[in-house]
């Protein structure tokens, strides 16, 4: 099943609180990666807690705000499409979100359909600590196969 959250819906990708709380966990993540899908940086740094930590295993990417900026800014330079499918996102208390998701990414010639498993944690609104979990043998087959449109979009024709 995919979720209503993301670009390939007509609904609208950022959840909305009713006003009366604060916004669980779920809601969280969901308005974060929504700024993402937008390219918002700035929205989805406003999610982020000073002492993020995100994690592309195995490798560590980041330990604070400032570094995870630098390589959010740096994994996104020439996105020029960025869309997240759902097939499952749910709450497993605590502040944790589990996701299960297909991550679209086209840019710089390059296009990448990427199935990963995400957790995600979350206080006092903000996120913590982001980790992602993926085939990197995919990630490498998705930009040797976009190699000739990385290199036609480098010369610039």
């Amino acid at each position: 099943m995919v979720y209503g959250w993301g670009m390939s819906s007509d609904a609208d990708p950022t959840p909305i609180a009713d006003g009366t709380s604060e916004p669980s966990s779920q809601e969280v993540v969901q308005s974060f990666i929504a700024a993402l899908e937008r390219l918002d940086f700035d929205g989805a740094l406003a999610l982020a807690a000073p002492d993020i930590q995100w994690i592309n295993v195995p490798w560590k990417t980041a330990t604070n705000k400032e570094r995870f900026e630098k390589m959010l800014l740096g994994m996104f330079k020439e996105t020029t499409r960025f869309e997240v499918e759902f097939f499952d996102i749910h709450e497993r208390g605590d502040g944790v979100v589990y996701t299960d998701r297909l991550d679209i990414v086209e840019g710089g010639g390059m296009s990448m359909e990427l199935p990963v498993q995400g957790e995600f944690r979350v206080r006092d609104g903000l996120v913590t600590e982001w980790v992602d979990r993926f085939s990197w043998a995919k990630v490498i087959g998705d930009i040797a196969r976009s190699l000739p449109g990385i290199i036609k979009h480098r010369l610039g024709r």
